[in-house]
């Protein structure tokens, strides 16, 4: 694991030394082509990180996933769920996380640049802001990617969802997916150690956004948090 410990360092500062190269291709060539530099990037990170800690990802329902923009919901585990999400869509996706996330280094720097918001979760306004910054990544042609608990659940049962958690979505009229990552806290949470682990990642039936009744849009957080559930498998999926 020490051994595993150095590559992992020596590859994050590979990792880091790539944003020279993304600052090239953006003053050379333009953002659009910078952004799919950094979109290579992250998902290279991702696959470096889930093979090293040895987690196998068992991807199905991929075929859901509409060619244009959408907002991914699922439920969130890991620390680990960033690089799964980047490794099993291999599309640009932003997320919405909390601030924090994007004072990690390194990892920061790229967050950033593959349109990812951060969300001072103290600041209720914060989330109107979120939410613009959003509808104009997916007006843009992004996808965007939130975890609608507002926090990891540690034993893999999914915890209530926020309210306004498909407001992203209704309000830019993107197909909204459910997301399903099973197990992937047993590769670091359950017991703060990295191991290998299976985890499942399911990709829900898309979901219409537009022309929904009032009582249709108050139904689909929970809505999408069962479907979500009935993915699991069935020691996570009793709440």
């Amino acid at each position: 694991m020490i051994i595993k410990g150095i590559r992992y360092l020596f590859y994050m500062a590979y990792v880091r030394l790539k944003g020279f190269k993304y600052e090239h291709i953006k003053k050379k060539e333009g953002i659009e082509k910078a952004t799919e530099y950094a979109r290579q990037s992250m998902y290279l990170w991702a696959k470096f990180t889930i093979n090293i800690i040895g987690m196998d990802i068992k991807i199905s329902g991929k075929e859901n996933i509409p060619e244009g923009p959408c907002v991914f919901i699922g439920n969130h585990t890991s620390i680990l769920d960033i690089p799964v999400i980047f490794y099993s869509v291999d599309r640009l996706v932003g997320f919405v996380s909390k601030k924090e996330v994007l004072k990690v280094p390194v990892l920061s720097y790229w967050l950033a640049r593959v349109k990812c918001i951060a969300l001072d979760r103290q600041n209720p306004r914060d989330a109107i802001r979120m939410i613009n910054e959003g509808v104009k990544n997916l007006n843009d042609g992004y996808s965007m990617m939130i975890f609608p608990e507002g926090t990891r659940s540690l034993d893999g049962k999914p915890l209530p969802f926020k309210k306004g958690s498909s407001k992203l979505a209704i309000k830019a009229k993107v197909p909204i997916v459910p997301v399903t990552i099973d197990a992937s806290f047993t590769s670091f949470e359950k017991d703060k150690k990295f191991k290998p682990s299976i985890v499942n990642v399911t990709f829900g039936k898309a979901i219409n956004t537009e022309n929904l009744t009032r009582d249709e849009e108050k139904a689909l957080p929970e809505n999408i948090r069962n479907t979500i559930i009935s993915n699991l498998r069935e020691e996570f999926s009793e709440v």
